[in-house]
């Protein structure tokens, strides 16, 4: 009867294209707001259906997914796609289309509280990284699309410091913590909950904005009440739900009506309880990388 059923289904207009309409997307991990998005989006458009999540490591492994073909859509930040093609030279981007425009995601620089000394004869001295010139010499610990970010912003500020690659967040903060790194950057949109779950043993550092810097990035603050009874000034880069720049009809249709949905429901994913903040941020209105259309 079940089988009788299931060819009974797959004979209505339609549902046998819906049956292998299945598109993966990359996100990231189960607790980060490119997950979150990715579900509150789910929540309100009927196109999500047939839209599978594959949790990752981040932006790093969501571009290489996406050009592997692999998945249909990813969760990236624009400048790992603009590092991809510029400084990689990666011929494949040019296929790369924005979906959704997004979010901007914060630059989080975290540290070690700095160590006061004083000697014999009374003078103090501080060690440790306290702010962004500091890292100069030091290593600096990142993980997924962060890696990029690190690599980026290192050469346009003109300070070198060593990255070091960690698999995922808890071993980069248990490094720092351990002392093998000097310091952690992780690109992620605020409020994230595991920062908001760091205890005193970790300072956030604030990173400067010049010049060179604000081809790609925006100045931004963050506000955690856990490790700052201040604001602190850091970058921000845009995320995009990018996809390729699929011609197949009934993809591109599938495509082309889950991005106006969610464009259409904007005021809900902003206003519903429940939603992620950071839709706070999004206004479908800049787009930092080509539209699919």
């Amino acid at each position: 009867m079940k089988r009788i059923l299931t060819t009974a289904l797959l004979l209505l207009p339609g549902a046998a294209q819906a049956a292998n309409a299945s598109l993966n997307v990359a996100t990231g991990s189960p607790t980060g707001t490119y997950s979150a998005m990715f579900k509150n989006i789910g929540a309100v458009c009927t196109q999500s259906a047939y839209l599978r999540e594959r949790g990752t490591s981040g932006s790093l492994e969501n571009i290489d997914l996406l050009l592997d073909n692999q998945v249909s859509l990813a969760f990236v930040q624009s400048d790992v796609l603009k590092a991809r093609q510029q400084i990689d030279k990666d011929p494949r981007v040019e296929n790369i289309r924005a979906l959704l425009p997004l979010h901007s995601e914060e630059l989080h620089l975290f540290a070690r509280p700095p160590v006061v000394k004083k000697n014999i004869l009374g003078k103090t001295t501080v060690t440790g990284v306290q702010n962004f010139a500091d890292l100069k010499g030091k290593r600096v610990g990142a993980w997924g699309g962060s890696l990029i970010t690190a690599r980026v912003v290192g050469a346009m500020t003109g300070v070198p410091y060593r990255i070091v690659n960690f698999k995922d967040q808890p071993s980069a903060l248990n490094a720092l913590m351990g002392g093998q790194v000097d310091a952690v950057l992780a690109v992620v949109g605020q409020p994230a909950a595991w920062v908001k779950n760091l205890g005193n043993g970790v300072n956030l550092v604030p990173v400067p904005m010049n010049d060179r810097l604000a081809a790609i990035y925006s100045p931004a603050k963050l506000f955690y009440p856990n490790l700052s009874a201040q604001s602190v000034p850091t970058i921000a880069v845009q995320s995009v739900l990018a996809t390729r720049d699929f011609k197949t009809p009934d993809k591109k249709k599938l495509l082309l009506d889950y991005q106006k949905c969610a464009m259409s429901k904007l005021v809900n994913l902003q206003e519903d309880e429940g939603m992620h903040p950071k839709w706070q941020d999004v206004t479908f209105r800049t787009w930092p990388w080509p539209q699919y259309k």
